[in-house]
């Protein structure tokens, strides 16, 4: 058996790929199992050499390349998904008792792969598991007797629409080969419905690479905002966020760290207004590597997530998941997977139920108020958190699929919970 680990969006340590791709591979290397990386063609050379990756993809995961206003969207959905097909047909053929693994697939993505699984010959087919890794493009909204579902309009957000005709080649594959999943059972739920087929959900593979320790007793208090900020992470609420918290507990330590500085570049000089005259406030702009990245953790004491609830209903971050590892206490929007993962692991954190900011100013003073009680609740659910979860227990769910015999065994059936779809 050899392992094809695919990912067209793995090309710097921005964001979660490198990340990712570390964690899982490095477990499968430890078990001795075969493996091949394939990345983007423009990773960086020194990832590239330390992930021992090939550069092959040629269209990145999550870029667009027509922004007609009118059908740009699916015009570049189009270019991306038959140039990765194309890639695809240009890896070594896989035997039948292969893994083809492909992170964080968008809709693009998908239809490259089945148009890819369609087109090998009958008996040759690999197992080939997909992992989704943001939300599939829907909304929730309250009904009588549960939520509803309203996929968004295609203008702002066309992926729903995207996945469901990515979805329409489903029955023209080997669904025995097939596995879908994500690590975030709303999440899995939500793209059962897009895609009208059952999807599973595997562990989560962060783990702390850091010491993990209780933050009880930390004075001052370091208040973190942390990785590749993003207008649909509510980085622009930060600076209001920082004036006024600091009016409030000036006796706290804060730390922003943006990978992407460029990217928000308007709102960044904002937060570097921030530093003059406040000794306080440590602003980092480096794109963070694993010991980079180690190190912001460690100077941590509470992660504020200041995300927009839409955004984070049905997807899962990497953020919160490593501050859980870390023992770390958190302050994340309400009824959001961020919030759902809070709980699940004691309640070390505190939620936001408005998107402004008084509201998240608010949770993050309660956390605050009561931070060596919810430092204690994140210390014993940083220790449930590694006996249930990290790249160990993820590559051992991932290896047993091709072992359960029959069609669409190994996939968890989600059930519908009160929630109708379009």
């Amino acid at each position: 058996m050899h392992f094809y680990y695919l990912d067209p969006g793995l090309r710097n340590d921005l964001g979660h790929h490198a990340n990712s791709c570390r964690l899982i591979t490095g477990e499968l290397r430890d078990l001795g199992v075969g493996l091949s990386v394939f990345a983007h063609t423009a990773i960086e050379p020194a990832l590239r050499a330390e992930l021992r990756a090939a550069a092959h993809f040629r269209r990145h995961t999550y870029t667009a390349f027509d922004f007609d206003p009118v059908a740009g969207w699916l015009t570049s959905f189009t270019l991306a998904a038959t140039d990765t097909a194309h890639d695809l047909a240009r890896l070594p053929p896989p035997d039948p008792d292969d893994i083809v693994y492909l992170n964080s697939a968008q809709a693009p993505q998908l239809m490259a792969m089945l148009t890819w699984m369609r087109g090998l010959p009958h008996g040759r087919t690999p197992h080939v598991m997909i992992e989704f890794g943001t939300d599939p493009g829907v909304d929730l909204e309250r009904a009588p007797g549960g939520v509803r579902v309203v996929v968004r309009d295609v203008r702002r957000d066309p992926r729903a629409v995207l996945y469901r005709h990515a979805a329409s080649l489903l029955n023209d594959v080997d669904r025995s080969r097939l596995h879908l999943f994500t690590f975030d059972r709303r999440s899995s739920q939500l793209y059962g419905f897009v895609l009208k087929t059952s999807v599973g959900v595997l562990p989560l593979p962060h783990i702390a690479r850091t010491e993990v320790r209780s933050r009880a007793g930390a004075k001052p208090v370091t208040v973190a905002v942390l990785g590749h900020q993003r207008p649909d992470k509510g980085y622009a609420l930060v600076p209001d966020i920082v004036e006024r918290l600091l009016e409030q507990r000036p006796d706290i330590r804060l730390l922003i760290h943006n990978g992407a500085p460029n990217e928000m570049a308007e709102t960044q000089l904002k937060v570097r207004a921030l530093l003059d005259g406040r000794p306080q406030i440590t602003v980092d702009e480096r794109l963070a590597g694993p010991e980079i990245w180690q190190g912001l953790l460690r100077q941590s004491d509470l992660i504020l997530c200041p995300y927009p609830a839409w955004r984070f209903a049905s997807a899962y971050s990497a953020v919160a998941a490593e501050a859980v590892a870390c023992a770390i206490p958190l302050v994340v929007p309400a009824d959001t997977t961020l919030s759902e993962l809070v709980e699940r692991y004691g309640g070390g954190g505190t939620t936001f139920a408005t998107h402004d900011a008084p509201a998240i100013v608010a949770a993050v003073i309660e956390a605050l108020d009561r931070f060596d009680e919810l430092a204690g609740i994140a210390d014993r659910g940083a220790l449930r958190w590694h006996a249930t979860m990290g790249a160990r227990s993820m590559v051992k769910a991932l290896l047993s699929l091709p072992k359960r015999e029959g069609p669409g065994r190994g996939r968890v059936e989600i059930t519908t919970g009160g929630v109708s779809v379009p």
